[in-house]
């Protein structure tokens, strides 16, 4: 007695009529595991929460636009000159998206 083997493709390489059924049904698993993760990981953040948890950044760790302002007044006065941004990134031994993210938060 000899079991049917269950391929996808048949001799010729051309899909089976079984592929879009296997193809389906692994799709089918696989969104179920991602809501299944995606539940978890909810009811676990709900449960640190009503424990007394807190989510987010702590207090304090985002910078004012005052302290922004003191830290990198260097760079800002490199940009209301007119310097270009990898310019002031290399005068200032600053990333370049530190200059950007400053040039966006100070519109200039």
């Amino acid at each position: 007695m000899q079991k049917e083997q269950l391929t996808l493709l048949d001799a010729e390489g051309k899909p089976t009529m079984f592929a879009p059924i296997m193809i389906a049904t692994l799709s089918t698993c696989a969104q179920l595991e991602r809501e299944n993760i995606k539940f978890r990981l909810n009811s676990g953040r709900k449960l640190y929460i009503e424990r007394g948890g807190k989510l987010g950044r702590k207090v304090g760790s985002v910078k004012t636009i005052e302290q922004k302002k003191e830290q990198y007044k260097d760079i800002i006065s490199y940009l209301k000159r007119g310097y270009s941004i990898r310019n002031v990134a290399k005068l200032t031994n600053k990333g370049i998206s530190t200059v950007q993210r400053i040039k966006a938060d100070f519109n200039l």
